[in-house]
């Protein structure tokens, strides 16, 4: 007996058509699986093109904080002059800063900080840039604001008498006298600024933050104060004067003997003047003296008697005596300094020092024009404004 059996073998038409599924099967597994490695492609590249974005705006902010602590010592700082990296393991990126000064705006500075993630290379994956525009504004340092100021008492006896005038307009007398010899100290203590005798100050007195000026400013016979009696909302800075310029020892000048300084900054280790002898200033001049000072004789001749032409810096704790009746034209500036100005001389311009003691019939006349001198640096810096600028790349 015999058995037919049936063939397995699948019709050419069928094999076609599972072939043709299969195929689309695979396209489609493929196209979902190349939109999903798409989708999470974006994700990343967004995830990481926000990582920059926040890195490169702290390298734009770390740029703006290194370009004011730069400019607050260095009024010329003008910036990087190019890219600076400042990787770290972990915050791959850098900075540039650019510095202008706008035209007629000597004492402004447009600040551009400009910080990049992960380099300067914009073409690079995920570049991102964030600039910071600042504008900041180096304010005004004065070393002169007070007649006299002293760190911790001044004392005014006999007939001595402040006030103010302003050289750049003449001579100090007639109409060019004024009440702004203020005078000014960072004590509190009970008779931190005191006064006798005929003295007056035409002026305001301030003394410390936080003093009573009812016990910190005495005055006694016919003293007066024309002005009123404060206490400073803040202490009065006044730091030591310091310069690079090389020593020429001590200058001393006696007998009949005249010394002419030409204009420019001079050093020396001290300075004294006894007999008849003569400092004559042939134009602006600043001197530095890094011990004592002792002025007497025929003192000092300042160019066209203007106090601005004559700077006086001293730089350690030491004595400053200005005797005799001779006038001295000066801006002194002797911060840890006792400065004594004693005889019938009188001051035209301003003393800064840490005591100072006038006594005698001399006088102290204010130069208003000294209040243009400025510290060392220029001044105290302050941001008046900033923007920030977003300039997004992305690459591959």
């Amino acid at each position: 007996m015999s058995i037919i059996r049936g063939s397995s073998k699948i019709p050419r038409n069928e094999q076609g058509f599972i072939l043709v599924a299969v195929y689309l099967v695979v396209m489609a597994l493929s196209i979902g699986s190349f939109s999903h490695f798409e989708r999470s492609n974006v994700f990343f590249q967004a995830a990481e093109r926000d990582r920059n974005k926040v890195i490169a705006f702290n390298m734009a902010e770390t740029a703006l904080d290194v370009a004011l602590a730069q400019l607050a010592s260095d009024k010329n700082y003008s910036g990087t002059n190019g890219y600076v990296s400042f990787d770290t393991p972990s915050f791959p990126g850098g900075y540039s800063i650019a510095i202008t000064t706008p035209d007629n705006h000597p004492n402004i500075r447009t600040v551009q900080a400009t910080g990049f993630a992960p380099d300067n290379t914009m073409t690079s994956r995920a570049a991102q840039r964030s600039s910071i525009v600042a504008y900041a504004k180096i304010q005004a340092n004065p070393r002169f604001n007070f007649a006299v100021f002293a760190e911790d008492s001044a004392r005014f006896t006999g007939n001595a008498e402040v006030d103010s005038y302003n050289s750049n307009n003449g001579n100090y007398g007639g109409t060019n006298k004024a009440d702004e010899g203020d005078v000014g100290t960072n004590s509190i203590v009970a008779g931190s600024v005191t006064l006798n005798g005929n003295a007056t100050i035409k002026g305001d007195v301030s003394i410390g933050p936080a003093g009573n000026p009812n016990t910190a400013i005495a005055t006694s016979g016919n003293a007066m104060i024309t002005g009123t009696r404060t206490a400073a909302s803040q202490l009065t800075e006044i730091p030591v004067a310091s310069t690079n310029i090389v020593s020429s020892g001590a200058l001393s000048i006696s007998g009949n003997n005249t010394v002419t300084l030409m204009p420019g900054a001079y050093r020396y280790a001290s300075l004294k003047i006894t007999g008849n002898g003569q400092l004559n200033l042939a134009g602006a001049v600043t001197i530095y003296v890094d011990g004592s000072v002792d002025i007497a004789g025929n003192g000092i001749a300042t160019s066209a008697n203007k106090p601005p032409n004559f700077l006086l810096y001293v730089t350690t704790a030491t004595t400053v005596k200005i005797a005799g009746n001779g006038d001295l034209y000066a801006g002194i500036y002797a911060p840890t300094s006792d400065i004594k100005n004693t005889g019938n001389g009188t001051i035209y311009g301003a003393a800064v020092g840490k005591t100072y003691d006038q006594t005698g019939n001399g006088a102290i006349h204010f130069d208003e024009a000294l209040k243009q001198v400025q510290g060392d640096g220029g001044g105290k810096l302050k941001v008046t404004a900033w923007q920030e600028l977003n300039s997004l790349t992305w690459g591959t």
